[in-house]
């Protein structure tokens, strides 16, 4: 069995230096010569002069002439007394082994075999196919002999490495390249790849690899199949699993990571880091053994093995099927953690695993992170705590991924975003990095303030006075100062979450700049004022914001706040707003537009109300005396504006803010069709203002109407949220005790306000407005 395999193994190795040559990936070398085996004579002395062959067996005879045993021995049976050579008469027939004789025949035999050997082993290789299987012949009857066999590797391998070593891999490698021969080329290198010094010279042949992969795919299945066999053959080695996978071919990269040690599974991951991840790469490596394998590197005694699995795994968490895997696997979230806990651990180990951290927090859905044991541990009293620590004592790389980490923490847990809030040092700590000279910091320090006062009871927690006071103007400094427009929004933000009945935080806010600032983002959304214009992308947050904030100044409770909004004009932008605006802008807009109008009638009313209780005819001047030392910039500043429609000369001063004079009353109808949450509601909260004195209710009602508010006002109860149609059923039963509908708008009321009836919530106030309209009787059961 062992002749035969060895026999294989020649007649292969002979027939893959014939590809080489025949198929002209590699040339013959010119002065090769191949030898004609001529069968040397053998010398007079070793043949029988019987049997005129060699001998095998010689033996001597007593005159001392030596014959093969078995011819001479049917000499003498013949009854011959004679020696065959010399003819003398023998006087004994006893036969001698010549030992002498046999030992140089023997000798001869090996040399005559040696000298066959070595001719087959070049003929093999001739472009005579006669000599060629003649050759292949003599090399069948010699390698039943064991010497030869072993001499199989000695002669053919030497001969095939020299043609490899003289270019052949690399010649082979462009034939494929130019998409020549490539069944033949293959062939070729699929037999060389067998053995492993040649595999190695193939692996390391520049281009060899990509080109094997881009294969592997290729319409011809011989093709594909042979590829993917050599890079099966050298896959084994590292170092080529490596290019396979840079190349896209990640099986062989995941066969060998799962099987190496941890010192190759380090060099491998931090290969990893620089490879591009397509989707069918991510197929292959979400296998859970490799993800496990990578996560333990985590557990390495060594910073380098650490932090190269902490690069592959921010490489993979973009991937969703790559980040399951990360979180399903129990060990992923504890190794983070104890990165970060240990205290001589490298400080940019703990931000790397703190950036890994946030960005897994951040990348799973709200469901999603409900699901996984580790993400629940994230939320613990003592990891909230820790993160904390870090923040207040870490060095500003590393604080800035804690803040990150806590910011995405507070928008997935409501758990996590009270245990940061009610931590005792998380509101000093985060106001202090408002002042510091990291705008990084800054930035996520206002995230986390914003998102942790989102909700709050009180809005945003302050530090004791006379912190309170630094936190204030730091906000205000941000706000008014800064260059970097996500920093602006922010700010204005929280403001607008300072606490409502806090005297210090208004007297604050009054002597700062921070309503300059808001004025100019709200008029800078259309250029007039300003002559430039923040970038679309990036103003709709702002101006959001900046609207929210001003809502605190525009509190009916605050006459000091509005007085100064009314000293900067700003009615004219908040209108604008209303046109073209975001829903959320729009609704703040309409929101201010209402609180500054509500002010204002309840001022006129008041004074009429003392005008009525008086029961005089009073002068303006008197009037307006009566009214708050407002100054609202309603009008404009010609000395005889023309009378309000609603108020009369009661609005006429600048000291006064009115819808009506202010021309709000059109586009906020325009935005009861705006069926965003809180638009509507805004809106008619706004007009609602109009109606709040009644000795000025029938010509309010009357610019409503006119203003086509009836069919705006239908329109919300049709579509509208159910807080919306409330708010409408109100505005549309004041409107219909002062005005007559067109018969058209009132049969298109009736039949909305029919359908209203099936709603449960609103089935009495709209029987109500059905009885105002008798369209239903007085003790209908509606009641």
């Amino acid at each position: 069995m062992e002749a035969q395999k060895k026999q294989a193994e020649a007649l292969q190795l002979n027939q893959l230096i014939q590809l080489l040559y025949n198929t002209e990936l590699v040339t013959r070398p010119e002065n090769e010569e191949v030898p004609i085996y001529h069968q040397q004579f053998p010398i007079e002395s070793i043949i029988c002069p019987l049997c005129n062959e060699v001998m095998k067996d010689p033996v001597a005879i007593v005159c001392g002439h030596s014959f093969e045993r078995q011819a001479i021995q049917e000499h003498f049976k013949r009854g011959e007394k004679k020696c065959p050579t010399c003819r003398e008469e023998l006087p004994s027939l006893d036969l001698t082994p010549n030992f002498n004789l046999r030992s140089s025949i023997e000798e001869w035999k090996q040399r005559e075999m040696d000298l066959k050997f070595q001719a087959a082993v070049v003929e093999i290789n001739s472009n005579d196919h006669s000599r060629q299987n003649k050759a292949l012949e003599d090399m069948q009857s010699l390698m039943e002999m064991p010497r030869y066999a072993a001499k199989t590797d000695e002669e053919f391998i030497p001969k095939l490495e020299a043609i490899v070593q003289a270019g052949a891999i690399r010649h082979t490698v462009k034939q494929i390249y130019k998409g020549e021969t490539e069944a033949e080329a293959l062939a070729v290198l699929l037999e060389l790849s067998k053995r492993e010094s040649l595999g190695e010279k193939i692996g390391k042949t520049k281009d060899c690899i990509p080109i094997l992969v881009s294969l592997l795919h290729n319409d011809d299945s011989n093709v594909s199949e042979n590829a993917h066999s050599v890079l099966q053959n050298l896959s084994s080695n590292t170092h080529f699993a490596v290019k396979m996978a840079e190349a896209g071919y990640y099986q062989p990269f995941v066969a060998c990571f799962n099987q190496g040690s941890p010192e190759t599974r380090s060099l491998m991951a931090a290969a990893l880091m620089n490879m591009q991840l397509e989707e069918n790469s991510i197929a292959v490596l979400k296998e859970r053994p490799f993800i496990h394998n990578i996560i333990q590197l985590l557990s390495s005694n060594s910073p380098a093995s650490k932090s190269a699995c902490l690069k592959c795994i921010n490489k993979f968490i973009p991937h969703p099927r790559m980040l399951n895997r990360l979180l399903s696997d129990p060990v992923t979230i504890p190794l983070l953690l104890g990165l970060i806990s240990f205290v001589r651990s490298d400080p940019q180990l703990k931000q790397q695993a703190a950036e890994i951290l946030a960005l897994m927090v951040g990348a799973c859905q709200h469901p999603q992170f409900q699901l996984f044991q580790g993400l629940q541990e994230l939320q613990s009293e003592h990891n909230i705590s820790l993160f904390l620590q870090l923040v207040a004592s870490s060095e500003p790389q590393v604080k800035i991924q804690f803040l990150h980490l806590l910011v995405e923490l507070s928008y997935k847990s409501e758990k996590a975003r009270d245990l940061i809030q009610s931590n005792d040092d998380t509101i000093p700590n985060l106001f202090s990095s408002l002042d510091g000279d990291q705008p990084i910091v800054r930035r996520w320090a206002l995230k986390l303030l914003h998102r942790i006062s989102e909700g709050h009871p009180n809005g945003v927690q302050l530090p004791p006075s006379p912190g309170k006071e630094t936190a204030i103007n730091s906000l205000a400094t941000i706000l008014t100062s800064s260059l970097d427009i996500e920093e602006r929004s922010t700010a204005s933000g929280i403001i607008s979450r300072l606490p409502k009945d806090d005297d210090v935080v208004d007297e604050v806010l009054r002597k700062s700049e921070v309503l300059k600032a808001i004025h100019e983002v709200i008029c800078s959304m259309d250029g007039e004022h300003f002559g430039i214009r923040i970038p679309a992308s990036q103003d709709e947050c702002l101006l959001e914001n900046a609207l929210a904030a001003l809502l605190h100044f525009t509190e009916p409770s605050k006459p000091e706040l509005q007085r100064q909004v009314g000293k900067l004009q700003l009615y004219p932008s908040l209108i604008r707003v209303l046109s073209s605006g975001s829903s959320m802008a729009k609704q703040r807009a309409a929101t201010a537009l209402a609180q500054l109008s509500q002010s204002t009638s309840l001022s006129v009313s008041n004074a009429t109300r003392i005008a009525t209780e008086t029961n005089t005819s009073m002068p303006m001047l008197f009037l307006m005396k009566l009214l708050p030392d407002m100054s609202l910039c309603c009008s404009d500043s010609s000395e005889h504006p023309s009378l309000c429609s609603v108020h009369g000369a009661a609005c006429s001063p600048r000291e006064t803010f009115c819808l009506v004079k202010a021309d709000a009353v059109k586009p906020l109808l325009k935005i009861l069709s705006d069926i965003e949450s809180g638009v509507a509601e805004a809106a008619l909260m706004a007009l609602e203002t109009l109606l709040i004195d009644h000795s000025t209710l029938s010509p309010a009602t009357a610019v409503i109407v006119d203003s086509q508010g009836v069919t705006a006002i239908l329109q919300v109860l049709e579509k509208g949220s159910l807080s919306a149609k409330t708010k409408a059923l109100d505005l549309f039963q004041k409107i219909l005790k002062h005005t007559k509908l067109t018969d058209p708008l009132f049969k298109k009321s009736e039949r909305i306000l029919i359908q209203l009836l099936d709603d449960v919530s609103l089935k009495k106030k709209v029987g109500l407005v059905l009885r105002q309209m008798d369209i239903i009787p007085d003790q209908s059961s509606y009641f």
